[in-house]
């Protein structure tokens, strides 16, 4: 396990003194300042959204420039010479500029751990680590019944770990690729799981809460899936208990004018105050409120019967491609990420599957559109929202109270225990749902290790 903390994280696959021995820079430079910047996007691959953004990493000036005060020569030098590629895109006071590092996917690739040099570097390095402390105590004082489990006991065996990567990213022969259309190279996503799974194997765990949606991030919530069968506490296997279909079962609270009521026993809009930091002032929050509200009283609960069924249906996503596309072969991973898509997207997208979907259930997407109307995310975030409240403030703080030794970690929509508690976890899923909402949930059960 490395406890020193002046080290560089440096995936095996990507090889910075042999880049500066064969294309030395002809400015003075720091080798260190090459790392950094390496270091950088690397993690920029393990925390990013890989697939909306092929890959690429978008940066900040403000935060290179802090570091590296000439960090656009160490670029143009990378860039130059194909170390790095960038996406050009730069969208002011949208988007930054994205690089991507032109590594090659080796079949055993690791973590080299590589000891800082630079004076000012170890002293960066070391505010950085104080800073990440000082994030996750924060979370601890708020939340210490779900990071209590982030110890010692939570283990990953990594040498299957690494061979389920070898098997999944297997190595290309001939030259280096770039990514394909549309997706990140095999490299990338590599480089994104290997950390991940150095990080457990080290025990240098991270969680923190989203401010906007309550949702609880952790090295569990970043993981690939397909890696999380070998993962265990205390030596004991573990199961995932998931909400099915958990954004389209909660939107169905937006049907209910009860839901827009403030003194309404059940949950509502009134209990969800930070998401008026997405929506706008408080005022246009409370406006938008009333406005949803009135909209559903002037209009007959029947016309969103179709939808509700939809949802309660024993596959949601079958039913719903079925009324959109009947004439059309099902693909289950498709069709969930179009849905994803439709509720986070801007009302403007030009998306065949918006227009498809409004053609369909036109109702639904007219309340759906009004809830975005002035922020595309306030749907996904009211969404969101609904589901920390239940699992993070309500389920797991039951669990913790009801049965305090018993291991639990969130995945958003889901609770992860010890096999053979699967049964007991679900039953306060389903009577804290029902309490809050007055629904009845559909549950999953995803067994981790099940071969072994």
């Amino acid at each position: 396990m490395i406890n020193d903390k002046s080290h560089w994280e440096i995936p095996s696959s990507i090889d910075v003194e042999g880049f500066l021995t064969k294309y030395p820079p002809e400015f003075k430079y720091k080798i260190d300042h090459f790392y950094f910047i390496v270091e950088y996007l690397a993690k920029g691959m393990e925390h990013g959204d890989l697939d909306q953004n092929l890959g690429f990493i978008n940066t900040s000036s403000v935060i290179l420039q802090k570091r590296i005060k000439n960090y656009k020569q160490y670029l143009d030098h990378m860039l130059e010479h194909g170390f790095i590629r960038t996406d050009m895109e730069y969208i002011p006071g949208y988007k930054s500029k994205g690089y991507l590092i032109s590594g090659r996917n080796k079949e055993d690739m690791t973590i080299n751990f590589i000891p800082i040099q630079d004076a000012v570097s170890k002293r960066n390095r070391i505010k950085d680590n104080a800073k990440t402390i000082a994030k996750n105590k924060k979370t601890e004082k708020n939340y210490p019944y779900l990071t209590k489990w982030f110890n010692e006991k939570l283990e990953i065996d990594s040498q299957k770990a690494k061979l389920k990567l070898n098997e999944l990213f297997p190595v290309e022969t001939g030259g280096i690729r770039g990514p394909k259309i549309g997706t990140p190279s095999s490299h990338t996503k590599k480089v994104k799981a290997i950390y991940s799974i150095s990080k457990l194997e080290n025990l240098n765990f991270y969680y923190s809460v989203d401010d906007n949606v309550g949702r609880f991030h952790s090295n569990l919530t970043n993981i690939k899936k397909e890696l999380r069968n070998y993962i265990t506490y205390d030596s004991k296997k573990l199961v995932n208990v998931d909400i099915k279909n958990s954004q389209p079962f909660f939107s169905t609270l937006l049907f209910n004018t009860a839901f827009y009521e403030e003194k309404s026993e059940n949950f509502n809009m009134y209990k969800m105050p930070s998401l008026s930091k997405v929506i706008g002032e408080e005022s246009e929050y409370i406006s938008l409120i009333i406005m949803l509200g009135k909209t559903l009283e002037s209009t007959m609960n029947t016309s969103f019967s179709e939808y509700l069924d939809m949802v309660n249906s024993a596959d949601f996503y079958n039913t719903i491609h079925t009324k959109l596309y009947p004439e059309q072969p099902f693909d289950r991973p498709k069709v969930k990420l179009m849905i994803l898509i439709y509720f986070f997207s801007k009302n403007r997208s030009k998306s065949q599957f918006k227009k498809d979907f409004k053609n369909a259930l036109p109702e639904v997407h007219k309340l759906f559109a009004l809830i975005k109307r002035k922020n595309h995310k306030a749907l996904s975030h009211i969404l969101q929202r609904i589901e920390s409240e239940i699992i993070i403030e309500r389920v797991t703080k039951l669990i913790s109270i009801e049965k305090p030794e018993l291991p639990i970690f969130t995945i958003h929509d889901s609770v992860v225990t010890t096999q053979g508690n699967e049964n007991y976890v679900s039953d306060v899923i389903k009577d804290e749902i029902k309490l809050a909402t007055g629904l009845d949930v559909k549950l999953g059960l995803e067994y981790w290790n099940p071969g072994d």
